[in-house]
């Protein structure tokens, strides 16, 4: 088994540097949601936009994103099997223009001194601010550390087609300080990695490095 590792975003840093690990990712996550729920105030009409994904909104994406910050440990591992969908039925009852308070009563519940996140519920929150960023045309200006931190950690459950990639090339997030995989290097953005490694792209297309 390959030992991912190795291509820890922080395997390259300086020791000094150790002190920005985290465990828990609610910060950024409240941060990424205030930045969707502002977004969505400002551009109401974004929300008939297309995704990345085939037949699915910016308002499906939204609807999806909720329910998935409300679930529990228990609904998390069901879904797995398949025993939920998303929407929920209470998200999909919410009225369009309850959407972006709703994110911005999520980012708050994360804003606590004792709200906890993990990098996978991060990671939940990161693509799809990804993905709608790319919807709506904006850059979001996610930070390296937490871009590396969430492809590392999808990198580790990707299945075996994307895995197989990682194998055969190494993808570098030209504008960040990262990389995963091994074999030859494909430069590309840290955001185009990310969305290949939570499937919603292809494989990352080649950028010319700075």
């Amino acid at each position: 088994m390959t030992d991912w590792s190795r291509f820890l975003p922080l395997s390259n840093r300086p020791r000094g540097d150790d002190g920005e690990v985290t465990r828990n990712w609610a910060r950024p996550a409240s941060g990424l949601l205030l930045s969707l729920a502002n977004l969505l105030e400002t551009h109401p009409e974004s929300l008939t936009r297309a995704t990345l994904r085939p037949g699915v909104s910016v308002d499906d994406a939204v609807r999806e994103l909720l329910t998935l910050r409300r679930w529990s440990g228990w609904q998390r591992f069901a879904s797995r099997l398949g025993a939920h969908e998303t929407p929920s039925p209470e998200v999909a009852a919410l009225d369009a223009d309850r959407l972006a308070p709703s994110l911005r009563e999520e980012a708050m519940s994360l804003s606590g001194a004792t709200a906890r996140c993990s990098v996978r519920e991060f990671g939940e929150v990161l693509v799809a601010a990804l993905d709608l960023g790319t919807a709506l045309e904006v850059d979001l200006g996610v930070d390296p550390f937490a871009s590396g931190a969430v492809a590392v950690d999808l990198a580790v459950r990707a299945p075996t087609p994307r895995r197989s990639v990682l194998t055969a090339r190494t993808l570098v997030a030209v504008d960040s300080e990262w990389q995963v995989g091994t074999g030859p290097a494909l430069p590309a953005t840290a955001s185009s990695i990310v969305l290949f490694l939570a499937g919603r792209g292809g494989v990352p297309p080649r950028v010319d490095e700075p």
